[in-house]
């Protein structure tokens, strides 16, 4: 297999859990307002589902990795929170520098995340022995 076919299974398949995550996320955050609690604490609550549920899935879907699970948790607050920064940075300057419309300033953002989150999970959070490990293990 090629390494562009290796790397294209890892993205179709970091692509696909995003989308059932956000799914999920967002079902979290939809029945917590309907249960009473507030938007806030709402959308807590879904990105904490969210976080847990991105982290097993790109551990044992995305990567398939058997590495430590504590090391590669601690890897992965890392990831998110430098991903997350990067988000909120490029959300300001694309609202406060660029001017762009706040809709397509989150879009542009949220892009920023995802690109970063996928190049820090690959080769930061699950990068023990990606290198001999086949995606279709």
């Amino acid at each position: 297999m090629s390494r562009w076919q290796v790397e294209s299974s890892y993205i179709g398949r970091y692509l696909g859990s995003g989308l059932f995550n956000t799914l999920v996320g967002f079902a979290v955050i939809f029945l917590a307002m309907w249960a009473g609690l507030s938007p806030s604490l709402a959308n807590v609550s879904g990105y904490a589902a969210g976080f847990i549920l991105g982290f097993v899935l790109s551990k044992k879907m995305v990567f398939r990795s058997n590495g430590s699970f504590v090391k590669e948790s601690m890897r992965y607050l890392i990831a998110f929170f430098v991903a997350f920064a990067l988000n909120f940075i490029v959300l300001h300057i694309a609202l406060d520098k660029f001017g762009l419309a706040v809709i397509l300033a989150q879009i542009v953002a949220a892009i920023v995340y995802t690109l970063t989150m996928y190049a820090l999970t690959r080769f930061y959070v699950f990068s023990p022995g990606l290198a001999s490990k086949s995606p279709h293990q």
